[in-house]
């Protein structure tokens, strides 16, 4: 095989350096993408048996699939024109080209990339890596290039992101692996680490304060060979959102990382029973990713994560108030508190939803959301662990069952505390 790939690449090269553009119009094609450019490869004598040798490759066969072997020949010479452009000798083109080719024969697994520009984000501890391949680095084309697999004009792509109203030093990246095979052969990604991202930034948001936010998610599958992978793949979409800085430091990642992985265990359980705390999850990252200007749709989305979580159907304000405060707070003054910030916020709801006029101090409670947040912040937690948590004494049934009268009893409701994860002594 390797002698097949040299005899063609050295042909490819001297006839493509005496063509009209040249070295430098090829050292970024992909194949497939211009057959007039292709035609150059493809028509020499020498093609044929340097796809017959890829084709016949226990290797190629098992990674690739054996109807990929004229794309990858193709592709090798397009892979050492980037190498001959610069400035290297044929024969020390077709080398860098072959050792990269092994490289990925060697190799039984792809990588996958995706990053995106963070929104509302500081991070004084410089980069940090949070968990499962997901960290928060600074936005460098020289720290991201190998690891992104990505040249200067893919990072043009994440600029234009930058000043479509995405302004941040810091960017969101993950890392994952997923299978070599022929069903996977142009598969940017398996689908897995744009859920990864999604999972980190709900960790992020359910561990405090701050209005963190991505722009559009850019992916990439970095490797020492390109087998014919070109363009730029992504997903969602870029805005300008402002609101409160999120704070992060390596302890604090420490935090996050143990909710991702809460997160994420409670996503993979076979339970499929727990679908108003699925549908509390998404309420409260509607919270965050609604637009700047549609705060009443975030009192809505608070209001009804906590519905969800507690199944309400009949006297919702007073028995969620109630519920809720009885559940977090430390003492009675807390729970009063708590009681009648649920209160005005219910009220606030009935307003939006029926079309009511709101007051001056109403439509200030709107805006600064912070407070009902982190009450909503607190209940997901709390029931997120007593799912993942749940023993013959405390479970969720038994919460919607006698949640009211457990509540009203101070021994019991510290059981209940205890049993999800708000109280510890």
């Amino acid at each position: 095989m390797r002698n097949e790939l040299q005899e063609l690449t050295l042909a490819a090269l001297s006839s493509i350096g005496a063509s009209p553009l040249g070295l430098n119009g090829y050292k970024n094609s992909i194949a497939y993408y211009d057959t007039e450019k292709d035609s150059v490869i493809t028509s020499l004598p020498c093609f044929k048996a340097a796809v017959d040798s890829l084709s016949g490759h226990p290797d190629v066969i098992r990674l690739f699939g054996v109807t990929e072997a004229s794309r990858l020949a193709i592709q090798f010479v397009y892979n050492a024109c980037a190498e001959a452009s610069s400035g290297e000798q044929f024969d020390a083109a077709f080398n860098a080209t072959w050792s990269n080719f092994i490289a990925e024969l060697e190799d039984p697994m792809w990588t996958a990339a995706a990053i995106a520009n963070v929104q509302n984000l500081s991070c004084p501890d410089g980069d940090v890596d949070i968990a499962d391949g997901v960290s928060i680095r600074e936005r460098s084309v020289e720290k991201l290039s190998k690891p992104l697999g990505w040249s200067e004009a893919h990072f043009d792509y994440l600029f234009k992101d930058w000043m479509d109203g995405v302004a941040s030093s810091r960017v969101i990246v993950a890392i994952a692996k997923f299978e070599k095979n022929p069903d996977t052969f142009v598969m940017v990604n398996d689908g897995k680490i744009a859920s990864s991202v999604f999972r980190m930034l709900q960790a992020m948001r359910l561990q405090g304060p701050g209005d963190v936010r991505i722009g559009r998610l850019f992916y990439s599958r970095p490797a020492r060979f390109n087998v014919g992978l070109g363009g730029m793949q992504s997903s969602g979409s870029a805005m300008w959102h402002p609101g409160p800085l999120y704070l992060l430091s390596r302890d604090r990642a420490k935090e996050i990382a143990k909710l991702y992985f809460d997160l994420l265990k409670f996503e993979s359980g076979i339970d499929k029973s727990n679908k108003n705390i699925r549908f509390a999850l998404r309420s409260f990252a509607s919270v965050y990713d609604r637009l700047f200007h549609q705060a009443e749709d975030r009192v809505l989305d608070s209001i009804t994560a906590l519905e969800a979580l507690w199944k309400l159907d009949t006297e919702l304000s007073f028995r969620l108030a109630f519920r809720t405060a009885s559940l977090l707070a430390a003492d009675e003054d807390e729970r009063v508190s708590i009681y009648d910030l649920i209160t005005q916020y219910y009220r606030i709801r009935n307003k939006i939803v029926h079309g009511g006029g709101l007051s001056n101090d109403q439509s200030r409670m709107v805006v600064e959301l912070e407070a009902l947040k982190n009450i909503v912040r607190r209940t997901i937690k709390a029931f997120l662990y007593l799912a993942l948590n749940s023993d013959d004494r405390w479970h969720l049934e038994k919460l919607y069952d006698e949640g009211d009268r457990a509540l009203l009893h101070a021994d019991r409701r510290r059981e209940i505390q205890f049993a999800m994860g708000i109280r510890f002594s």
